[in-house]
C-alpha cells in the first residue's frame, strides 16, 4: 500500500508550494478516526484511503483532493461530521468529502433508489466540483483492486454497477488508465474462467507479439526520421477485457482477432500530426472507413488524436494514433492531467456539456428506475457529428434520429418540430443520422409531441423532455378533471380544510389532481364532504384528450357511454351495457359527453356470417377497406355446414362510419349476417373476448380443425 511520506514526495515534485503538512495531518486524522476499523481483506481500514490518495496524487491531482481521498470514508464510516472536516480542513474540503459520501441514516423503498440517490448526489456535487468525480474514481478502483475478498454476491453486485457507471464515466472523463484497469477488474471477477482462458492465450502469444511490436516500432520510427519528422513511437498490448468485448461483439475467437497490438506517434505539434499521417499511410495500406479525425473534431470530453488502421507486414492489421504530447497527456490522464485550481473554479468545467445535461436529467426525474436508465444511455455512446444550417457543430449518440438533434437545438425546438431536412432532402423522424449531416428542422407553433415520438428518439435528454411535457399535461388534465369532478359532487370547486384532512390532501391541488387520477374516489369525497348524491355524476366539457374508450367493449362516438376513473389510465369510457360495469356497484360511475375531434379513429368488432366460398376473405377485407376503414385483428372459425363465422376488429370515426362499414361487407355476395359484435344487445350475445394482439394468417385455408377453406 501506498505510504504516506510517497503520497507527500509525489505532491511536492508537481506542486512544491502544496501544503505537505496539511495533508500529514488529514492522514493523522484519518488514521485515528478508523483505529480499530479493518477491512474485509484484513488490512487496518487506514490502507484504502492511503491508497486513494496515492492514486490522485499519480493523477497530479491538488493538495485539497488529495486529503480528501485520505478523508472521504470519515464522515460515513466514523463519528466524524462534516463540521470536524471543515474546522480542521477547511470548507473547500469538507464540501468534497460531502460530495463523495454516501447518502445514509435515510431510508430507501429499494437498492435501485438508493443506488440512484447516491449517484445522484454525486453528479450534483460534481456539476460543482469536478473533483469529486475524479476522486470518486480513485475510491471505487481501489475497491475493484481488493474486490476479491468481499463475498460473491457483493462482489457482482459492485462489479456490474462499475461496468455500468464508472468505467464508463472514467472515459467521459478521458482518464483512460481508470476505464481500463476497471473494466479488467470485473471482467476477472464476473467472468473468471473466461479471463483466465483469455489470459493463457495472450501469454502463450506474448513472445511473438512482443518480437512483432518492436520490429514495427522500428519500421515506423525509421520512415519518420527518413521524412525527418522528430517522433516517438511506442507500441501496446490491447487490454483483456477490449479484446473479449470484440470477440463477443464479432462473435469469432482469439485466434480471430489480429490488432492485438496498438501503436502510438507522439509529435511536436499539430501540424505534424498530419505529416505522419501521410507517412504512415505512404509506407501501409490505410482500411478503408477506419480512420478518425479527432484533432478536428475532439470527443466531447476533450479527448484529441489522428487514428487510423493499417495493414502491416504479412497482412498483420497495424492500429495507430498520432499526438501530440498534450494530447497525449490529456489521453492518459484526462481532465486531471492539466488539472488546475484557482479562486474555487475548476479547470476544463465548462468543457463538459455532458456533465451539465446529466445534471438536468438528474434534476427532473424522479423515477429511480429511468434515471439509472438515463444515465446508462447516456455513459454508454459513441459519437456521430451533424451540423445544424447555421454550420454550428452538435455532437450526438450514434444512432441518433432528427428528434434527438432537435432536443439538442433547444427544447422548443423539438417539442414544435414538424418535419426535418437532411442535406437538403426532406426526410423521416426515423431516419438515422450520419457524421456530417447538415440538418434543418421545421418547426410550428400549432405543433406538440406525439407518443409516438418517444419509438424515435435516442438520447436520454430528448426522451425526459418528451416524458415531462406530458406529465405536464397529464397532471394539468387531472386537475381540470378533478375541478369538474368537485363542482358536480359538491357544488363548487374548492372545499374546506377538514375535508382535506380526512382525505390526506396537502391543500386543493393536490385533491384536485388525486380526484383527476382516480386516486381518491368519488364516493370517499362524497363520504368526507357529507354528501349524499345519486349516482353517477353528469360531467360536461371534458376535452377528448382525457377518455379513451375501454379494451373490454370498444365504445365508438354516438354509443351511451359511461365513465371510470382509472389509476394510471385516466378516463376509461364504458358502453352502456359493457358487462364490465355491471359487476361494479356504481358508486364511482360518471355520465360524460363524449365527442370525438374530426379524423380520429376507435376501435369496434364486427361479426361476420359468411358461405364458405373462394376469395370470400379477399372480397370482405377489399370492401371494408373501400369503406375507408382498416382491419386491426381478425379471427376466423369455421361452423358447422357450409359457413364461416368472421370476427373483424376495425377502426372507424364514429356510428355513421360504422354503418358504412357495415353496409359495405352486407353488400358482397354470400354475406348472410353482419352485426356489431363487441357489446350486448346487438347480437343478443354477451360481449365477446376481447381480440387477441397477433393476427391470424388471414390467408389461412383451415381454421379450428374444420373442414373447408377461406380464401
Amino acid at each position: 500500500m501506498s505510504r504516506i511520506f510517497e503520497i507527500t514526495e509525489r505532491v511536492a515534485s508537481y506542486a512544491p508550494r502544496a501544503n505537505l503538512d496539511l495533508i500529514n495531518r488529514a492522514y493523522v486524522f484519518a488514521a485515528h478516526a478508523h483505529a480499530g476499523q479493518v477491512r474485509s481483506s484484513g488490512e487496518p481500514y487506514i490502507s484504502h484511503p492511503l491508497a486513494v490518495a496515492g492514486i490522485l496524487a499519480s493523477l497530479g491531482m491538488d493538495e485539497a483532493s488529495v486529503i480528501t481521498g485520505l478523508l472521504h470514508d470519515t464522515v460515513e464510516d466514523t463519528s466524524v461530521t462534516l463540521a470536524d472536516i471543515e474546522q480542521n480542513f477547511g470548507a473547500g474540503v469538507a464540501n468534497l468529502v460531502d460530495g463523495v459520501t454516501k447518502i445514509g441514516q435515510i431510508h430507501f423503498n429499494s437498492s435501485e433508489q438508493k443506488q440512484a440517490e447516491n449517484f445522484r448526489k454525486m453528479i450534483l456535487a460534481t456539476a460543482r466540483d469536478l473533483r469529486v468525480l475524479i476522486i470518486k474514481l480513485a475510491d471505487r478502483l481501489h475497491n475493484m483492486r481488493t474486490l476479491g475478498f468481499v463475498p460473491v454476491e457483493k462482489r457482482r453486485r459492485i462489479g456490474e454497477e462499475t461496468l455500468q457507471i464508472y468505467a464508463p464515466l472514467a472515459h467521459r472523463l478521458g482518464i483512460h488508465w481508470i476505464k481500463q484497469e476497471m473494466e479488467d477488474l470485473v471482467f476477472s471477477h464476473l467472468e473468471t474462467e473466461a479471463y483466465h482462458a483469455l489470459l493463457d492465450k495472450m501469454q502463450d502469444r506474448l513472445e511473438i507479439l512482443n518480437q512483432t511490436r518492436e520490429r514495427l516500432e522500428a519500421l515506423i520510427q525509421e520512415a519518420l526520421q527518413r521524412k525527418g519528422l522528430n517522433a516517438r513511437v511506442h507500441g501496446r498490448m490491447k487490454h483483456l477485457y477490449s479484446i473479449y468485448e470484440k470477440m463477443q461483439r464479432k462473435h469469432v475467437n482469439f485466434d480471430e482477432i489480429y490488432d492485438l497490438v496498438a501503436f502510438r506517434v507522439i509529435v511536436d505539434d499539430m501540424s505534424t500530426c498530419y505529416q505522419a499521417l501521410g507517412v504512415v499511410h505512404s509506407l501501409y495500406r490505410p482500411v478503408p472507413g477506419r480512420f478518425k479525425d479527432y484533432i478536428a473534431l475532439p470527443k466531447p470530453n476533450g479527448y484529441q488524436s489522428l487514428h487510423t488502421a493499417v495493414i502491416g507486414p504479412e497482412n498483420f492489421r497495424i492500429e495507430i494514433q498520432i499526438r501530440t504530447d498534450a494530447m497525449h497527456s490529456y489521453a492518459e490522464d484526462g481532465v486531471a492531467a492539466h488539472w488546475a485550481y484557482k479562486e474555487g473554479e475548476t479547470a476544463g468545467q465548462e468543457s463538459f456539456k455532458w456533465l451539465r445535461q446529466l445534471t438536468e436529467l438528474i434534476q427532473e426525474t424522479d423515477n429511480p428506475g429511468e434515471f439509472l436508465e438515463n444515465v446508462r444511455l447516456d455513459l454508454f455512446v459513441q459519437e456521430v457529428y451533424v451540423f445544424s444550417r447555421d454550420g454550428d457543430i452538435f455532437a450526438l449518440p450514434r444512432g441518433a434520429r432528427p428528434l434527438d438533434f432537435a432536443y439538442a437545438v433547444h427544447t422548443d425546438v423539438g417539442h414544435h418540430c414538424v418535419g426535418v431536412r437532411i442535406n437538403g432532402e426532406v426526410a423521416d423522424f426515423s431516419t438515422r443520422l450520419h457524421n456530417g449531416d447538415q440538418i434543418e428542422i421545421m418547426t410550428s407553433p400549432d405543433q406538440s409531441p406525439s407518443r409516438q415520438w418517444l419509438q424515435y428518439v435516442k438520447t436520454p435528454r430528448a426522451r425526459q423532455v418528451i416524458r415531462q411535457w406530458f406529465r405536464r399535461q397529464e397532471r394539468e388534465a387531472s386537475l381540470r378533471m378533478g375541478e369538474k369532478i368537485l363542482r358536480e359532487a359538491i357544488g363548487k370547486k374548492d372545499v374546506g380544510k377538514a375535508v382535506l384532512e380526512k382525505l390526506a390532501c396537502v391543500d386543493q391541488a393536490d385533491l384536485k389532481a388525486r380526484l383527476g387520477r382516480g386516486e381518491i374516489a368519488i364516493h370517499s369525497l362524497l363520504e368526507a364532504a357529507d354528501q349524499d348524491r345519486f349516482m353517477p355524476l353528469k360531467l360536461k366539457g371534458m376535452g377528448r384528450s382525457m377518455m379513451h374508450a375501454a379494451d373490454c367493449c370498444h365504445p365508438i362516438p354516438g354509443d351511451p357511454v359511461l365513465g371510470q376513473l382509472v389509476i394510471g389510465e385516466g378516463m376509461v369510457l364504458h358502453h352502456r351495457k359493457c358487462p364490465v360495469l355491471a359487476k361494479d356497484d356504481g358508486r364511482d360511475i360518471l355520465e360524460v359527453q363524449w365527442q370525438a375531434q374530426e379524423g380520429e379513429l376507435f376501435r369496434t368488432g364486427i361479426e361476420v356470417h359468411s358461405r364458405n366460398m373462394r376469395g370470400m376473405l379477399a372480397n370482405v377485407t377489399r370492401n371494408i377497406a373501400e369503406a375507408g376503414s382498416s382491419i386491426e385483428d381478425l379471427r376466423l372459425t369455421q361452423r358447422g355446414g357450409s359457413m364461416t363465422e368472421l370476427l373483424f376488429l376495425v377502426e372507424v370515426e364514429d356510428r355513421k362510419h360504422l354503418a358504412r362499414v357495415m353496409r359495405a361487407i352486407k353488400s358482397v355476395d354470400g354475406v348472410s349476417i353482419v352485426v356489431r359484435r363487441n357489446q350486448v344487445g346487438l347480437s343478443g350475445k354477451p360481449a365477446g373476448r376481447p381480440f387477441g394482439a397477433t393476427l391470424r394468417n388471414l390467408f389461412s385455408r383451415k381454421s379450428s380443425g374444420d373442414e373447408g377453406e377461406v380464401e
